[in-house]
């Protein structure tokens, strides 16, 4: 179970947190047993369909996003990541039944994800070209010495 503080950063709002969480909490177990009933039909099969490992995968790290221990990368402390729930849910959609009662709010689910996806995508490119303009400094070119090559151009062929 998700809560506010394991979705908020600086780039999610407290209100999309809990839109994410409200969204998050009541179909987490729904996908989990959608997850458990192909793996397992799936591991019965004589020709598997689907690749059963990848499976497993999805329902694991939605397991660790819905604790708050994801990690996306070895250096990155646990987290829930936008991006890779977005990920999941739609790995989860592509299995679920047409006619399943809640695969409504595994949609609704996935466009509060996408759409906070998207506005967090914008939120850190802005902050991070804002963060870059201000730190470079404005430096000029020296052309005095154009037709000199320095010594790594002359290595690789150059003038």
């Amino acid at each position: 179970m998700i809560t506010i503080e394991d979705v908020r950063t600086r780039f999610i709002s407290d209100g999309q947190a809990q839109l994410i969480a409200d969204h998050w909490n009541p179909v987490y177990p729904t996908m989990r047993r959608i997850l458990d009933i192909v793996i397992k039909a799936q591991r019965a099969a004589d020709r598997p369909t689907v690749d059963v490992a990848k499976l497993e995968l999805v329902r694991r790290e939605l397991g660790q996003l819905d604790r708050g221990t994801f990690n996306g990368c070895t250096r990155s402390p646990g987290h829930f990541s936008v991006y890779h729930a977005l990920r999941h849910v739609d790995k989860v959609l592509k299995l679920t039944y047409s006619g399943d009662p809640d695969k409504g709010a595994i949609y609704r689910l996935a466009g509060v994800l996408a759409d906070t996806n998207a506005q967090t995508d914008a939120a850190a490119s802005t902050y991070f070209a804002s963060e870059r303009q201000a730190g470079i400094p404005q430096q000029t070119v020296d052309r005095s010495h154009a037709d000199r090559a320095d010594s790594g151009q002359r290595e690789r062929g150059g003038r």
